[in-house]
């Protein structure tokens, strides 16, 4: 005999219940066989051994069929219940033997059936608990000497007396006694043999449940990945933060009047400054003619445009909802058009650091995206309940364009949107549906975030950063929106204009590059002055001087939120300055509807779709 683990020198190693319950096992096997043996094997519906190996890890092609006991079970078993005793049953006032398929057995996996009333069921789950004890106390090397487990015809009485012989001759029940109680077992009569069902017709009609099987974790894998999350409607505020919205917006109201500002939804003024902002503007442009300023350069470089091949199907805030919530963070008590505050506890979810500079909102669309809106540099009517604020921005603003590191209002800004994140979350929205967005300084902060984080947005006419990545986020969800001729735009090493002032221009990059696409808007023309204006900076201190009042003018010509309103085809709401700034070029009106992979294909088809 080869040595194995039924070996008597593994044997003495071995515990004493170990050996008892070998003993236990040999005596059940032998009664059941001798009673219970021949219905139990033509029962299609067992599967107490064969899904109890199944639910461990065994395979179950180690069947009956190496026994030569009866057919083999159908594969599509495996998948049954695990542990789940036969359902074979034997009448005991009629004495015929009934068998039928389990027909729940693959919609009930909480416990096993019984059925108290069928002496051979209880025989039959009584082999089955002892097998499975047997299973539960085996020694840790293998049963056989292969490293295979046992298969079902191992438990057979010849088999089994093998084992006890192996393990304590003096427990084995003699030969003799084994065969004499097999043969004293009832016969089958010709009647009970009628009785019995078809097995290959009971084995057709069994479902298949093994085919179409899942195992559990691709089931859980389907949920994680199928199931969405609703998120909670927009939280009403609370009576006292209502109420302290109120001096801003009596503020706001009475600036409309004035035609200091102007918002859709507001009061009309009688006054109209536009006239004069104008003629002001119109002088300016008239001096820069006579100045030379406005003739084509020597070299003009031509940033790189890029060809957006992606899909136009992403749903994301729109242009318009992401201009009004950057315009509406200049705006003490502004709301953004046909946007909500991101409530969390009755207060909008806020966050302003004075010393930094960094003041940001979260809002909410009409389709369940949030918005996180970053306030730009002096905060506009803010400053009349928070004035100290804009000292900070203009330090954070001078720190970007004449260092190479990021302010500290950054930083902040990455810590808002974090904050944000996981409050939304909490309420049941993904971070798929979290954009930023600002003007100026905000869109700065807007794509410091998205360069940091991954989430997606709009920034409006901002600058270019100190931090690169590989790409600097061309294929990114993040966007700028830029104006040709407004001096912040080119505050950066990847659009040419204000070089030698600026690093050296860089197709596509540099050192201060802007994160995410560009796209262009207003009349490239505008762009000429600057360029003109940056030449004489080396020319001594005159030419200096029409530098700095050149980009100063520009900036107001070009920057503010209502030029870009206009470029855009975008209704401003809320307030805005409707009549500094020089309005002239085409509009895109479509843009203001548009999402941000529709931006993205509108301007590459335009050929407005700058790298950065």
């Amino acid at each position: 005999m080869v040595k194995n683990s039924c070996c008597p020198e593994n044997a003495r190693r071995m515990p004493l219940r170990y050996g008892l319950s070998i003993m236990a096992i040999g005596v059940g096997i032998g009664i059941a066989g001798a009673s219970g043996h021949p219905v139990a094997w033509a029962a299609p519906g067992t599967t107490g051994s064969s899904g109890s190996s199944a639910s461990s890890g065994q395979s179950s092609s180690q069947s009956s069929a190496g026994t030569g006991r009866g057919p083999k079970k159908p594969a599509d078993r495996r998948g049954t219940r695990p542990n789940r005793p036969s359902t074979s049953a034997k009448t005991p006032d009629s004495g015929t033997d009934t068998t039928a398929p389990d027909a729940t057995a693959s919609n009930d996996d909480s416990s096993p059936e019984t059925q108290p009333n069928s002496t051979p069921l209880q025989q039959e789950s009584i082999a089955d608990i002892v097998r499975e004890k047997l299973r539960d106390i085996k020694p840790s090397i293998p049963a056989r000497a292969g490293g295979t487990r046992l298969a079902k015809s191992d438990f057979s009485p010849g088999a089994t007396a093998k084992r006890l012989a192996a393990i304590s001759p003096s427990a084995v029940p003699d030969r003799e006694e084994i065969r004499s109680a097999v043969s004293s077992a009832p016969a089958l009569t010709p009647e009970r043999k009628a009785a019995l069902p078809d097995i290959t017709a009971v084995i057709r009609a069994a479902p298949k449940t093994a085919a179409n099987a899942i195992p559990l974790t691709a089931k859980v894998a389907a949920v994680t990945t199928t199931t969405k999350t609703t998120p909670n409607p927009p939280e009403p505020l609370s009576p006292i933060a209502k109420i302290a919205e109120l001096p801003g917006r009596i503020v706001n109201t009475v600036l409309q009047v004035l035609d200091i500002t102007v918002s859709a939804n507001g009061p009309k003024s009688p006054i109209n400054f536009a006239p004069v902002n104008d003629a002001l503007f119109a002088a300016f442009r008239e001096i820069e003619g006579q100045l030379g300023l406005t003739k084509t350069p020597a070299v003009q470089p031509v940033p790189p445009t890029m060809t957006y091949n992606g899909p136009t199907t992403g749903k994301t805030p729109t242009v318009s909802q992401f201009l009004n919530a950057a315009t509406a963070a200049y705006v003490w008590g502004g709301a953004p058009g046909d946007l909500k505050p991101f409530v969390v506890n009755g207060k909008q979810m806020e966050s302003t650091n004075v010393l930094t500079g960094m003041s940001g909102k979260a809002w909410v669309t009409p389709e369940g995206q949030i918005i996180i809106a970053y306030q730009g540099t002096t905060g506009g009517t803010n400053l009349l309940h928070n004035p100290l604020i804009a000292i900070s921005q203009v330090i954070a603003d001078t720190q970007v364009i004449f260092t190479d590191t990021p302010p500290q209002a950054f930083f902040d800004a990455v810590d808002f949107e974090q904050e944000v994140e996981a409050a939304a979350i909490a309420q049941g929205y993904r971070k798929e549906d979290i954009f930023v967005t600002g003007h100026s300084l905000g869109g700065w902060e807007a794509a410091y975030v998205a360069q940091q984080t991954g989430v997606g947005g709009i920034g409006f006419e901002s600058p270019g950063l100190n931090t690169t990545v590989p790409g600097n986020g061309a294929d990114s969800g993040f966007v700028n929106v830029l104006t040709y001729g407004d001096t912040a735009a080119y505050f950066s090493t990847d659009l040419p204009g204000l070089q030698p002032f600026m690093p050296e221009y860089v197709p596509g990059g540099g050192s201060k590059p802007h994160y995410g696409s560009i796209v262009m808007i207003g009349n490239p023309d505008a762009a000429i002055p600057l360029m003109n204006s940056a030449a004489l900076l080396s020319t001594g201190p005159i030419g200096g001087a029409i530098f700095v009042v050149d980009i100063l003018v520009n900036f107001l010509q070009y920057h503010l939120p209502g030029v870009q309103a206009y470029h855009l085809g975008v209704t401003p709401d809320p307030g805005v300055v409707p009549w500094l700034g020089n309005a002239s070029g085409p509009v895109n009106a479509d843009y203001a509807d548009m999402t941000i992979p529709e931006l993205q294909k509108a301007a590459s088809d335009a050929g407005t779709l700058i790298r950065p």
